[in-house]
Protein backbone atom coordinates (compact mmCIF):
# COMPACT_ATOMS: atom_id res chain seq x y z
CA UNK A 1 0.00 0.00 0.00
CA UNK A 2 1.14 3.69 -0.92
CA UNK A 3 0.61 6.82 0.44
CA UNK A 4 -1.62 8.70 -1.50
CA UNK A 5 0.49 12.08 -2.91
CA UNK A 6 -1.31 15.08 -1.52
CA UNK A 7 -2.20 18.02 -4.47
CA UNK A 8 -0.31 21.13 -3.58
CA UNK A 9 -1.19 23.73 -0.87
CA UNK A 10 -0.74 27.35 -2.12
CA UNK A 11 -0.19 28.73 1.50
CA UNK A 12 -1.84 32.43 1.47
CA UNK A 13 -2.61 34.79 4.21
CA UNK A 14 -4.54 38.26 4.73
CA UNK A 15 -3.59 40.29 7.75
CA UNK A 16 -6.43 42.58 7.97
CA UNK A 17 -5.29 44.42 11.15
CA UNK A 18 -3.02 44.63 14.23
CA UNK A 19 -4.49 46.41 16.92
CA UNK A 20 -3.24 46.87 20.54
CA UNK A 21 -5.51 45.46 22.98
CA UNK A 22 -3.55 45.55 26.40
CA UNK A 23 0.28 46.72 27.36
CA UNK A 24 1.51 46.02 30.78
CA UNK A 25 4.21 44.20 31.89
CA UNK A 26 2.90 41.49 28.57
CA UNK A 27 0.92 42.74 25.59
CA UNK A 28 -1.51 41.32 23.88
CA UNK A 29 -2.93 42.45 20.58
CA UNK A 30 -6.12 41.95 18.27
CA UNK A 31 -5.43 40.26 15.09
CA UNK A 32 -7.59 39.80 12.45
CA UNK A 33 -7.35 37.30 9.47
CA UNK A 34 -7.67 35.53 7.00
CA UNK A 35 -6.04 32.15 5.00
CA UNK A 36 -6.37 29.80 2.53
CA UNK A 37 -8.66 26.78 3.14
CA UNK A 38 -7.22 23.03 2.26
CA UNK A 39 -10.25 22.53 0.51
CA UNK A 40 -10.10 25.50 -1.48
CA UNK A 41 -11.06 29.48 -0.75
CA UNK A 42 -10.68 31.14 1.81
CA UNK A 43 -11.58 31.71 5.93
CA UNK A 44 -13.92 34.05 7.07
CA UNK A 45 -12.16 36.84 8.60
CA UNK A 46 -11.48 35.46 12.23
CA UNK A 47 -10.56 37.61 15.21
CA UNK A 48 -7.59 36.25 17.56
CA UNK A 49 -6.38 37.86 20.68
CA UNK A 50 -2.22 37.34 20.60
CA UNK A 51 -0.20 37.16 23.58
CA UNK A 52 3.27 39.12 22.92
CA UNK A 53 5.57 37.19 24.30
CA UNK A 54 8.31 37.40 21.78
CA UNK A 55 11.65 35.68 21.85
CA UNK A 56 13.43 33.52 24.74
CA UNK A 57 16.10 31.37 24.82
CA UNK A 58 16.36 27.97 27.00
CA UNK A 59 19.92 26.65 28.11
CA UNK A 60 19.75 22.86 29.25
CA UNK A 61 23.07 22.52 31.48
CA UNK A 62 24.30 19.23 32.25
CA UNK A 63 27.30 17.12 33.16
CA UNK A 64 28.58 13.98 31.52
CA UNK A 65 31.24 13.70 34.11
CA UNK A 66 29.68 13.52 36.53
CA UNK A 67 26.07 11.91 34.79
CA UNK A 68 23.72 15.21 36.60
CA UNK A 69 21.60 17.56 34.62
CA UNK A 70 20.65 20.85 36.23
CA UNK A 71 17.35 22.50 36.39
CA UNK A 72 16.11 25.61 38.31
CA UNK A 73 13.27 25.76 40.45
CA UNK A 74 11.10 28.70 41.05
CA UNK A 75 7.85 30.04 41.77
CA UNK A 76 6.21 30.93 38.96
CA UNK A 77 3.24 32.98 38.17
CA UNK A 78 1.29 30.66 34.91
CA UNK A 79 0.99 28.01 37.88
CA UNK A 80 -0.45 30.14 40.49
CA UNK A 81 -4.43 29.42 39.98
CA UNK A 82 -3.37 25.92 39.93
CA UNK A 83 -1.51 25.73 42.96
CA UNK A 84 -4.03 27.78 45.33
CA UNK A 85 -5.07 24.48 47.27
CA UNK A 86 -1.76 23.30 47.07
CA UNK A 87 1.01 25.65 47.35
CA UNK A 88 4.28 23.62 46.56
CA UNK A 89 2.44 23.13 42.76
CA UNK A 90 4.10 26.63 41.99
CA UNK A 91 7.38 26.01 41.84
CA UNK A 92 8.24 24.48 38.61
CA UNK A 93 11.68 22.72 37.94
CA UNK A 94 12.81 24.28 34.28
CA UNK A 95 16.00 24.77 32.11
CA UNK A 96 17.57 28.15 32.50
CA UNK A 97 15.31 30.05 29.99
CA UNK A 98 15.13 34.16 29.90
CA UNK A 99 13.79 36.63 26.74
CA UNK A 100 16.34 37.62 24.53
CA UNK A 101 16.89 41.63 24.51
CA UNK A 102 16.20 43.72 21.61
CA UNK A 103 20.26 44.58 21.59
CA UNK A 104 21.78 41.08 21.91
CA UNK A 105 22.02 37.22 20.20
CA UNK A 106 20.57 34.11 21.14
CA UNK A 107 23.65 33.24 22.47
CA UNK A 108 24.33 36.61 24.45
CA UNK A 109 20.87 35.97 25.94
CA UNK A 110 22.06 32.71 26.78
CA UNK A 111 25.31 33.66 28.32
CA UNK A 112 23.45 36.09 30.73
CA UNK A 113 20.53 34.08 31.79
CA UNK A 114 23.14 31.16 33.01
CA UNK A 115 24.88 33.85 35.08
CA UNK A 116 22.10 35.13 36.29
CA UNK A 117 20.39 32.03 37.07
CA UNK A 118 22.68 29.48 37.93
CA UNK A 119 25.53 31.80 38.86
CA UNK A 120 28.00 30.17 35.96
CA UNK A 121 29.84 31.70 33.37
CA UNK A 122 29.70 29.85 29.81
CA UNK A 123 30.32 31.24 26.53
CA UNK A 124 29.95 27.44 24.35
CA UNK A 125 26.20 26.48 24.25
CA UNK A 126 24.78 23.64 21.50
CA UNK A 127 22.09 24.74 19.87
CA UNK A 128 19.36 22.27 19.73
CA UNK A 129 15.83 23.41 17.99
CA UNK A 130 13.52 26.39 18.27
CA UNK A 131 9.59 25.85 18.81
CA UNK A 132 6.40 27.85 19.88
CA UNK A 133 5.21 26.39 23.04
CA UNK A 134 1.97 27.71 23.06
CA UNK A 135 0.79 28.67 18.68
CA UNK A 136 -3.01 28.92 19.31
CA UNK A 137 -2.57 32.42 21.46
CA UNK A 138 0.74 33.45 21.92
CA UNK A 139 4.08 34.65 19.15
CA UNK A 140 6.13 33.29 21.74
CA UNK A 141 9.62 31.01 19.88
CA UNK A 142 11.82 29.22 21.97
CA UNK A 143 15.66 28.55 20.95
CA UNK A 144 16.85 25.65 23.06
CA UNK A 145 20.49 25.50 23.74
CA UNK A 146 22.21 23.22 25.77
CA UNK A 147 25.76 23.41 27.50
CA UNK A 148 27.96 21.23 29.19
CA UNK A 149 29.51 22.03 32.87
CA UNK A 150 31.00 20.93 35.92
CA UNK A 151 28.32 20.73 38.54
CA UNK A 152 30.56 21.78 41.15
CA UNK A 153 31.52 25.20 39.85
CA UNK A 154 27.31 25.77 40.85
CA UNK A 155 25.91 27.91 43.46
CA UNK A 156 23.08 26.33 45.51
CA UNK A 157 20.98 29.24 44.92
CA UNK A 158 20.95 31.66 42.36
CA UNK A 159 18.53 34.94 40.48
CA UNK A 160 19.12 38.58 39.28
CA UNK A 161 17.72 40.11 42.57
CA UNK A 162 16.98 43.81 40.42
CA UNK A 163 14.17 40.60 39.16
CA UNK A 164 13.12 39.82 42.38
CA UNK A 165 14.01 36.19 41.16
CA UNK A 166 14.22 33.25 43.83
CA UNK A 167 16.37 30.75 42.30
CA UNK A 168 17.49 27.29 43.70
CA UNK A 169 19.82 24.88 41.63
CA UNK A 170 18.64 21.45 41.48
CA UNK A 171 20.99 18.52 40.04
CA UNK A 172 19.57 15.50 38.88
CA UNK A 173 20.93 12.59 38.18
CA UNK A 174 20.56 11.24 34.76
CA UNK A 175 18.67 7.84 35.17
CA UNK A 176 16.55 9.73 38.23
CA UNK A 177 15.63 12.91 35.13
CA UNK A 178 14.98 9.92 32.86
CA UNK A 179 13.00 8.05 35.11
CA UNK A 180 11.09 11.01 36.33
CA UNK A 181 10.44 12.02 31.97
CA UNK A 182 9.71 8.61 31.56
CA UNK A 183 6.82 8.65 34.10
CA UNK A 184 5.58 11.79 33.35
CA UNK A 185 6.91 13.69 36.29
CA UNK A 186 7.73 16.77 34.64
CA UNK A 187 5.21 19.52 34.04
CA UNK A 188 6.83 21.70 32.29
CA UNK A 189 6.84 21.48 28.47
CA UNK A 190 10.46 23.24 28.05
CA UNK A 191 11.74 20.49 30.79
CA UNK A 192 10.18 18.07 28.91
CA UNK A 193 11.59 18.98 25.07
CA UNK A 194 15.29 19.61 26.66
CA UNK A 195 15.45 16.47 28.68
CA UNK A 196 13.76 14.31 25.62
CA UNK A 197 16.89 15.67 23.50
CA UNK A 198 19.59 15.05 25.81
CA UNK A 199 18.42 11.34 26.97
CA UNK A 200 17.42 10.07 23.50
CA UNK A 201 19.16 11.94 21.38
CA UNK A 202 22.52 13.84 22.75
CA UNK A 203 23.33 10.73 24.69
CA UNK A 204 22.68 8.14 22.00
CA UNK A 205 26.32 8.67 20.94
CA UNK A 206 28.54 6.08 22.23
CA UNK A 207 31.15 8.58 23.60
CA UNK A 208 28.30 10.00 25.60
CA UNK A 209 27.88 7.09 27.92
CA UNK A 210 30.74 6.14 28.74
Amino acid sequence: MTDTPQPAFDYRLRIDSVEPAFEGFFRIDRVRFQHQLFQGGWSPLLERELFGRGQAVLVLLYDCQARQVVLVEQCRAGALMHARYQNNQAWLLEPVAGMIDPDESAQQACARETQEEAGIAVQDFEYVCQFYPSPGGSDEILHLYAAEICVSDLPAFAGAEEEHEDIRLVPLSFDEAENRLRAGRFNVASTIVALQWLFFQRLTEPASRL
